[in-house]
């Protein structure tokens, strides 16, 4: 037997077996007696061989569909048998009392499985048609937003049959639910001829969110009607931007004649909100012809004082492709055209813009060559020629000029390898912007290693603040290898400029304990006028641990800082300097009582980095049990000090946490107290005194710590 036969075989094996499964489906006796079984799995199975089952198959099962409908509560249930039911289309008629019913009522699932129950059951009532008609009106006025907004979409399938609805779809357009209105708008322009004068009336209305409503339903109109036009016509000329932004996009649905778009278009075009240029640029897309002979109005518009309708202008010309070419380039001679959207529209339209751009490029008007090159660097794929051209205006006279085909050379990626000692040239610019820019191209090639480098390493020293700054952050994504102008970049971190002072403490941070020699120049920037170099500057001295002990006075000082990001990194890094927690503890246990609770974490991250000596700080951890908002972190701190109980150095620290206002304070310090034993004998006068405290857990506490003290005082001096 041949494949093409054992295929062929096999295929009609499987149709048989579909057609044995199909015949079984015409008899669902046992599923429809499962649907009532207790087994809510079972009733599940039963639920959905219904819901793939034939037409006739589904029939017969309709009365006791129609019976899980209002007593099953299992949402995965009752929404196979609603898929079921929505098959069944005006077969289900019967079904309506039900399906009412699920819209009314609240069990069968929550959130999303209730929400997917009501779009069914609107859905089934809509299949269902003219007969559902009174059963989806008297849900209209449902409490529910969710149920209101799904019967006004059913109302809408229903379409013409449901004209008797249109009254009160009419009312849901003042609905407080934005979800409800546009649901009730789209649903009357789907009913049609019987909504048309309902929604005029509307469109008039005192209330704006109603007009609103009637003017996106007349949008929705499936025919265009001429009543309909003259009103959107009028809404589209005047009134508030929302409606008149809505009736250009109906006009557009509606597909309304050129002879009623074009004076529209042309009071439109200008308009100061965007949403109506927006709808406007939309409706003229679709229809280059009138697009073409608005040109005109669109080139007037490209020295608008609005930049952003000189942008949509632009754009509108770009989208009628090759004719505007000319048009375009000429516009960039006005001195107030707008050559970036300009240059834009022109990019987009692409190739047959080429040869023109290319000769445009060599216009005596500098504003002419700025937006050639403008666009040939954002042409994809790019224009055969582009790249030499753009080389050669490198050298353009016209320093924006320059500026343009520098960055459009920037843009043609890997073809800017051959320009790269044009581009190298302009390093020396006497245009601060150009140097810049140059940097920029010439890392973005990234292929050149060690000239790269020399390269910027000779910019370093540039008479302009903004060409430091962009050379080394240009060296630093460099990475490893700029660790050779590492000296030279050091002697910029006492720069005048703040800018460069930032970039040269960012570039020292890349480079690790290869910047330890900084040190003493990061701590006289903890000072610094800037709270993000104070910042940067104190989480680079951590980096450097031990070797950074100089800073410490310096740190210690930042822990008063005014900015919180600032103290923040002062106690993180003051936490990797491996000193004494002596030394450190008066500066962690500020941190630990600060306001933000990023610092207090910082302060908590470091006290582990102390190992064994972190438990002098269990008197500053303790009171930080004043604020609630710091309950999981003591857990975690205290954990460790449990074992082997507090230092006696602590003890009179402790003592005096007795007298704390909050309760949860002196209940650790007694806790710790206890754990000391014998060591705290001096706290037992202050013991003894908290037995009488006014908060009875602290009574209860102090009464059994003063105890265990006591004993094993008196067992050791036995």
């Amino acid at each position: 037997m041949t494949r093409a036969i054992q295929t062929l075989t096999i295929g009609l094996m499987i149709v048989a077996v579909s057609a044995g499964i199909s015949r079984a489906d015409d008899m669902p006796s046992a599923d429809i007696k499962a649907l009532q079984s207790a087994d809510k799995e079972i009733r599940r199975g039963a639920a959905n061989r219904i819901r793939l089952a034939s037409p006739k198959a589904q029939r017969e099962a309709l009365p006791a569909m129609i019976d899980v409908l209002m007593r099953d509560k299992d949402g995965q249930v009752r929404l196979a048998v609603l898929d079921a039911v929505i098959s069944l289309g005006p077969d289900a008629a019967p079904a309506v009392p039900a399906l009412v019913h699920t819209l009314k009522t609240n069990y069968g699932g929550q959130g999303l499985e209730e929400s997917h129950q009501d779009y069914r059951s609107a859905l089934a009532l809509a299949a269902i048609g003219k007969p559902a008609l009174e059963g989806l009106r008297g849900l209209l006025g449902a409490s529910k937003e969710n149920v209101r907004a799904e019967v006004a979409m059913a109302l809408g399938r229903v379409g013409f049959d449901a004209s008797a609805a249109v009254p009160d779809l009419i009312r849901l357009l003042g609905d407080r639910s934005e979800r409800v209105r546009r649901e009730a708008s789209r649903s009357l322009g789907l009913i049609g001829s019987a909504a048309i004068e309902p929604l005029i009336v509307a469109s008039r209305d005192a209330n704006s969110v109603v007009r609103l409503a009637a003017v996106e339903g007349l949008g929705s109109l499936r025919r265009s009607d001429d009543r309909a036009v003259a009103v959107l016509k009028d809404a589209a000329g005047a009134g508030a931007v929302e409606i008149r932004s809505a009736a250009i996009r109906a006009l557009a649905n509606l597909k309304a004649s050129d002879d009623i778009v074009r004076p529209i278009a042309r009071e439109n075009l200008r308009h100061g909100d965007e949403r109506v240029r927006i709808a406007i640029m939309n409706l003229l897309t679709e229809r280059k012809p009138l697009l073409v002979e608005l040109a005109p109005e669109c080139e007037s518009l490209l020295i608008h004082e609005n930049e952003a309708v000189a942008r949509h202008a632009a754009d509108l010309l770009g989208r009628i492709g090759a004719d505007a070419v000319p048009r375009l380039i000429n516009s960039l001679r006005l001195p107030k055209s707008r050559i970036a959207p300009i240059a834009e529209a022109l990019a987009r339209i692409g190739r047959p813009a080429g040869e023109p751009l290319l000769l445009a490029a060599d216009d005596p008007e500098p504003r002419v060559r700025r937006g050639a090159a403008m666009a040939l660097g954002q042409v994809r794929p790019p224009i055969a020629g582009a790249s030499k051209r753009l080389e050669a205006g490198l050298a353009d006279a016209d320093s924006e000029a320059r500026l343009a085909f520098l960055t459009a050379v920037g843009q043609l990626g890997r073809q800017t390898d051959a320009s790269v000692q044009s581009v190298r040239n302009l390093l020396k610019d006497s245009s601060p912007e150009i140097r810049c820019r140059a940097i920029e191209v010439l890392c973005q090639g990234g292929s050149r290693g060690g000239a790269l480098l020399g390269d910027l390493e000779g910019m370093l020293g540039d008479s302009d603040p903004k060409v430091q700054r962009q050379t080394i952050d240009a060296i630093r994504a460099l990475g490893p290898a700029g660790k050779k102008v590492l000296p030279a970049v050091a002697q910029r971190l006492t720069s005048e400029n703040a800018d460069v002072r930032l970039a040269a403490v960012r570039f020292v941070e890349s480079h690790g304990s290869a910047a330890i020699e900084t040190i003493p120049q990061l701590t006289r920037l903890l000072s610094d006028s800037s709270p993000e170099i104070r910042m940067t500057a104190a989480t680079t001295l951590g980096h450097f641990g031990k070797a950074a002990q100089p800073a410490f006075s310096a740190l210690a000082a930042r822990i008063d800082d005014s900015d919180a990001a600032v103290r923040e990194a002062a106690v993180s890094s003051l936490g990797l300097l491996e000193l004494d927690v002596e030394v450190i503890r008066p500066a962690l246990g500020r941190a630990l009582k600060d306001e933000k609770t990023e610092v207090r974490r910082a302060a908590t991250r470091a006290i582990p980095r102390l190992g064994e000596q972190g438990v002098l700080l269990l008197p500053d951890i303790i009171l930080m049990a004043a604020n609630r908002e710091n309950a999981r972190t003591l857990d975690r701190l205290l954990r460790p000090f449990e074992k082997n109980g507090p230092s006696p150095r602590s003890v009179p620290e402790l003592v005096k946490c007795l007298e704390h206002k909050q309760p949860a304070v002196r209940l650790l310090a007694i806790k710790f107290l206890a754990l000391a034993g014998k060591e705290a004998r001096e706290a037992l006068p202050a013991l003894n005194r908290a037995r009488e405290d006014m908060d009875a857990e602290v009574r209860r506490r102090a009464q059994s710590a003063y105890e265990t003290i006591e004993k094993l005082t008196k067992n050791s001096n036995a």
